[in-house]
């Protein structure tokens, strides 16, 4: 089957090595197609359409449901009787209410934010499909052994600057660091630092108002296999969701593909066979992070069983092969 993936520039860096790899497994063939804002809406249709119509696309699959600037949507009834159409919403669909009628130019529906799939059948009486974004095979395919040396206690990797939540969650997780004399690791966008003196000042006033956290920050994003890496070399990887997400994100599945420990905050299960204390830990509040850290950094045995059960759900069923194999099915 030949399939393209329209995808934007950000999620096309981050995922789609592993995409490719994902269908590959499926005996797909694999066009990735990405788009460019600073083009008009009409010339990334045109040139949609000649992707479809040169590489012969079985199936396109959205993976989110784009639209331009002056809030035109990419997809038309052109696109759509050229080649059967499919989305799988990566974002939430917060703007639920201005959809258009375009909506129903997909075949098929697929969100990881359960709440999308419930709209959709109350606003416009479609049935989709609840698939969270799950470990793409890079990221479960070489299982921690006792030979990968963990010399972090506690990590954390995601864009910080702006989202107060995790900004919170954080300080408090790195004042008990401090405390317990923990070796704790955050990385992400935390200030801007395009030049030399957004540095200084950003580092500088970050300082001031997170006083522990800022002794373990660096500012600075790692490509995926890096990320593989030091989420084995962890013991207690964090995880923390964005406002307005419901769902456990891509990072959960991601962190525990490879037998690595995961401490999330808790989300909705949905119809997921996940279960604390069995295949990962959850938190609701400061306090039961606080309190589950000190706990599994003390508990080493306890740990490492909880991640094995976790990975082994992960390479078992909740991988990104077994949800493309749904979706082209």
């Amino acid at each position: 089957m030949n399939t393209c993936l329209v995808t934007n520039q950000r999620n096309s860096s981050i995922f789609s090595r592993n995409m490719i790899a994902a269908n590959t497994q499926l005996g797909n063939c694999t066009e990735i197609f990405e788009l460019d804002y600073d083009k008009s809406v009409q010339v990334e249709r045109n040139r949609l359409l000649s992707v479809i119509k040169h590489k012969k696309i079985d199936i396109v699959l959205f993976l989110n449901d784009f639209r331009f600037p002056d809030q035109t949507f990419l997809i038309n009834e052109t696109i759509s009787q050229q080649v059967d159409c499919r989305l799988w919403v990566w974002d939430a669909m917060h703007d639920i209410n201005d959809l258009k009628n375009h909506i129903y130019l997909y075949s098929k529906i697929y969100s990881f934010e359960i709440n999308d799939i419930l709209q959709l059948k109350k606003y416009y009486s479609i049935e989709g499909e609840y698939l969270p974004l799950f470990a793409g095979p890079e990221f479960y395919t070489s299982p921690r052994t006792s030979e990968d040396k963990q010399d972090i206690d506690i990590f954390f990797i995601g864009t910080i600057a702006g989202i107060q939540k995790r900004l919170d969650i954080l300080e408090a997780a790195a004042k008990l660091a401090y405390e317990k004399n923990y070796k704790m690791l955050v990385l992400g966008r935390i200030w801007h630092d395009h030049h030399w003196h957004q540095r200084i000042i950003g580092k500088w006033k970050f300082k001031r108002r997170y006083p522990y956290l800022s002794k373990f920050v660096e500012n600075k994003v790692l490509i995926p296999s890096d990320v593989i890496t030091y989420y084995k070399r962890t013991k207690i990887n964090l995880n923390i969701h964005i406002e307005g997400h419901t769902c456990y994100n891509c990072r959960t599945f991601e962190v525990m593909g490879n037998d690595n420990f995961i401490l999330s905050d808790r989300q909705n299960i949905c119809n997921l066979e996940l279960k604390e204390k069995r295949d990962f830990e959850c938190y609701s509040n400061i306090n039961e992070l606080l309190e589950k850290i000190e706990y599994y950094m003390s508990h080493e045995d306890e740990r490492n069983q909880i991640a094995r059960n976790g990975g082994q759900l992960i390479r078992e069923k909740y991988n990104l092969v077994n949800a493309l194999k749904l979706i082209f099915s």
